[in-house]
Formats: structure tokens, sequence, C-alpha cells
């Protein structure tokens, strides 16, 4: 699964909100309760994240993700553990012009007992993802305006 989303902003003024791990709440409040760094080194951080979901049951989810920051363009994400234990996200992130270009690739590894839920959760990723980048990008175009 791929996604592509255009934003009016610099790439490093995107990155530097897109790395912040901890503030990501601010992105997802509904969403995401809590993410903590578990372990940091070089390149590598393992978070721990806390997501809610209010369907019929409210339910709340905690899940380990490492988090690899594999160049000044690209970042990995692994999830470690749950029902898309495995599921790989890798993020390309370029400057084009004045736009910042976000390429996300989804590899979704889902549980058996989550796979018949498939369409819809991808149906939701995408457009979580791209709400999440959209807001993203006017803080970063704020945040450069700023400086």
């Amino acid at each position: 699964m791929e996604l592509i989303v255009d934003v009016r902003c610099d790439k490093n003024e995107f990155l530097k909100i897109l790395t912040d791990y901890e503030n990501l709440t601010d992105y997802l409040p509904v969403q995401l309760k809590k993410i903590e760094i578990l372990k940091k080194e070089d390149k590598f951080t393992t978070v721990e994240m806390v997501l809610v979901f209010k369907t019929i049951v409210r339910k709340e989810i905690s899940q380990k993700i490492e988090i690899e920051e594999k160049s000044e363009n690209e970042i990995k994400c692994k999830v470690l553990d749950g029902h898309a234990k495995n599921t790989i996200v890798v993020i390309h992130v370029n400057q084009i012009e004045n736009k910042t270009n976000i390429k996300t690739e989804i590899d979704l590894k889902l549980s058996l007992k989550a796979k018949i839920l498939s369409p819809i959760i991808k149906k939701e990723y995408k457009n979580i993802i791209r709400g999440i980048f959209m807001r993203m990008g006017l803080d970063a175009e704020k945040n450069a305006g700023v400086s």
C-alpha cells in the first residue's frame, strides 16, 4: 500500500515535527493516547504507543515500534508486537521546489484475527496518515515563518 502527500512547507521543518516522537499525540489527539520513548541509540528509537479505538467497544492497544532514521530523507518503522506485528512503514521525505513530497510505503501485516478488518484498516490508515501529514505541513509552514 502506498500513499503520496505533498505539503507546502520546508522539508527540514517537516522532519523536525515528524521526528519529535513524544509530541506526535498533538497530531492524533483522539487515537494516540500516549507515546513514550523506551530506548534511543544512534539512528534507532523504540517507542511504545497507546492507541485508543472508539468503535462499539472502547479498546486501548499498546504497541511497541522500532523507528530507524535510515537517512536524512527516509524513516523506517517496524511494529514489534500486537495485531500488526512485523508491519513495516517506510516514509520518504523530499523537497520538490516549494513543496515537501512525502511518500509512505506500508507493508501491512495483520494477525489472523485482524485480517477480516483489512479493507477498513487500510482505508483508515490512509486517511489518518494523510490528515497527520497535512497538519504537520501546516505547522512546519508556520514554524518556518516564525524563524
